[in-house]
């Protein structure tokens, strides 16, 4: 199975369904554009530490406790959410989680648990085509809940004279992995790794481990009012 770097409709179906093999295949694929990458198989990630956000209710497992956590408008202006700093230099920060709330248009992205094929197609390839984005997916975050992975392009074309066409093009020091997925309680959050100056296959399969272990305050009571539900619905 390939990490897309293009979406074409052939190529959709059931293979754009996948699970806890994306973080080896970003790794692949940045190993295969920098040698410098080391890429060990199978990964097996270790979450130890649990951290809740007192702010915005959101609690996530983590392959350590946080050496700090900032506003995430402290690097994204417009953007609210808590930056788990976990290595650092400084004030450059070498490994860290940034997790967005309210961090997509809810009118934009529909239920991604409901797509279809054709849907998601169109829907990925719009995301790919107006972000840096050098590969993306809808992947299985569980076993009922669909996230939106991909990772940011180190090299991406850029128009500089607003003619419509690409005539450079940008380098970037370092690349990303990111996610965005709808909680249970329908809160939209982002998250983001930064691991520089390269992302490595560790940090690449915490990442996909503990992305799918975020869940908001609000997730319990929306699980619970769904089991009441079909207590009743079981007792008649």
């Amino acid at each position: 199975m390939k990490f897309y770097t293009c979406l074409a409709a052939a190529a959709m179906g059931a293979s754009l369904l996948m699970a806890p093999s994306v973080p080896a295949l970003a790794a692949e694929q940045t190993a295969a554009k920098d040698p410098s990458v080391h890429i060990q198989q199978p990964i097996e990630a270790s979450l130890p530490y649990t951290y809740t956000s007192k702010q915005y209710g959101f609690t996530i497992k983590c392959p350590q406790k946080p050496v700090g956590v900032i506003p995430a408008n402290l690097l994204y202006e417009d953007k609210q959410g808590e930056v788990l700093v976990f290595d650092n230099e400084e004030y450059n920060i070498k490994y860290a989680w940034v997790i967005l709330t309210d961090a997509f248009d809810d009118k934009k992205v529909p239920d991604l648990n409901k797509l279809k094929p054709e849907e998601a197609e169109k829907l990925l390839s719009g995301i790919m085509g107006s972000n840096g984005y050098e590969g993306i997916m809808l992947v299985n975050l569980t076993p009922t809940n669909k996230a939106i992975y991909a990772v940011t392009a180190k090299e991406v074309e850029i128009d500089t004279d607003g003619d419509g066409k690409a005539d450079e093009v940008a380098k970037a020091d370092t690349q990303m992995a990111v996610a965005f997925f709808r909680t249970p309680s329908g809160k939209r959050y982002g998250v983001e790794l930064i691991d520089n100056p390269n992302l490595r296959a560790y940090s690449l399969a915490a990442f996909q481990k503990g992305i799918a272990t975020l869940t908001d305050s609000q997730d319990k009571a929306v699980t619970n009012s769904s089991s009441d539900k079909k207590n009743k619905k079981s007792k008649k």
